[in-house]
């Protein structure tokens, strides 16, 4: 039995941001019908092709059954208000006003079903002097302070830095999970549905949290003994080895085990224990400052992160053969649950794959029908 499988959940979103919180509810067993329209979503053609598929598509969509419709025409609105009836979650991230333009905001959606949960996700919510623009996950880090603290990290008199990848959608993404179970307890308890309003600026403040509290705190209780730099000796951060990199994470109250691993007597300077890791391989000083128990690891490549054995032994990679792309690997649910574990149960659909189904077994239209919206340009 799946965390979710008697969870339904009708998915407008597109790109990354909604995308990534319903298939992270996909795999824990909810029943997602992804809706697009006729000509498919943009992300369907962010390149490289792999049989006709985008890497993104497929990763973010998996778990999902494919209907495609076109909102702007009265027989798709239908459409989805049937879909939306026989719900118990509605997930969008359309600029704001789109939804409530196409007749599938979430007054509308209450009218058919008046305890839906519906999760609108944007750029900046639902209220606030921002809330009518469009947004992108570099927005909202970018707002958030992200940026600029990754850049201070490295030089403070340098540029901001953007990380790798777009934890500005990313991170929002799992707020909405976290919030869209919440509401399904609520509605448990309750029998009441809610609007979720997640932001993408909203939640990435949050995710520097420490970094605004430490600097709030330094504002309404000015310490300037707090602000004195640290000096001399540093064994926290990324050192190049021989052959790599290595991040080395050894609190003061480690020193004993870092000597310990070091072989050595003394460390009175970061220099020397940069000329100790540029002497020696990776593995070996992973391997040595391990076995005394100072927290250590490789700065990894792509490649070698997917040779690592402790990846390995936890499957954290799954596989999944889709029909045009060939077999996909990927990263599964990276949680472990002993009664209810979760799962990858099929890929990314192709273009509308699941129309005849959804339509015949759900909501009672037959063959004939579906061929009639097919010709009318309703479905794909």
């Amino acid at each position: 039995m799946g965390m979710l499988d008697d969870i339904k959940i009708l998915d407008f979103s597109h790109v990354y941001f909604g995308p990534y919180t319903t298939m992270v509810l996909g795999d824990m067993g909810a029943d997602i019908i992804k809706v697009e329209p006729p000509w498919g979503e943009v992300v369907r053609m962010y390149a490289p092709l792999y049989g006709g598929m985008s890497p993104v598509f497929l990763y973010f969509n998996r778990n999902k059954k494919g209907m495609t419709l076109n909102l702007k025409e009265p027989k798709a609105l239908e459409i989805a208000l049937a879909l939306a009836e026989k719900s118990d979650v509605v997930v969008e991230n359309f600029k704001r006003g789109t939804m409530d333009k196409l007749g599938l905001s979430y007054e509308d959606i209450k009218k058919v079903k008046p305890d839906i949960i519906y999760a609108s996700l944007s750029g900046f919510g639902l209220t606030g002097p921002y809330m009518p623009r469009p947004s992108f996950a570099p927005i909202a880090s970018a707002m958030a302070g992200w940026y600029w603290l990754s850049g201070q990290g490295i030089d403070p008199e340098g540029p901001p830095i953007r990380p790798s990848d777009w934890h500005g959608d990313l991170d929002p993404g799992l707020w909405g999970v976290i919030s869209i179970l919440g509401a399904i307890r609520y509605r448990d308890r309750t029998g009441e549905g809610q609007l979720v309003d997640v932001s993408q600026l909203d939640s990435m403040i949050a995710q520097t949290g420490v970094a605004i509290t430490r600097h709030t705190m330094k504002i309404d209780h000015p310490q300037p003994e707090a602000d004195r730099p640290v000096i001399g000796l540093s064994t926290f951060g990324m050192f190049k080895s021989a052959d790599g990199w290595v991040y080395i994470a050894s609190d003061p109250h480690m020193k004993p085990r870092l000597l310990q691993g070091m072989g050595v007597e003394s460390l009175e300077t970061t220099d020397e224990l940069k000329e100790w890791v540029s002497s020696r391989k990776t593995m070996d000083i992973v391997e040595a400052l391990a076995e005394v128990s100072v927290p250590v690891g490789p700065i990894y490549n792509l490649d070698q992160m997917l040779d690592d054995p402790q990846v390995k032994a936890r499957e954290i990679i799954t596989s999944v053969v889709h029909p045009t792309a060939g077999t996909v690997r990927s990263p599964g649910f990276p949680v472990k649950l002993e009664k209810s574990p979760a799962s990858i149960r099929m890929p990314a659909p192709t273009l509308g794959q699941h129309n005849e189904e959804i339509l015949c077994n759900i909501l009672g239209y037959t063959k004939e029908q579906v061929k009639d919206l097919r010709k009318g340009g309703v479905i794909s």
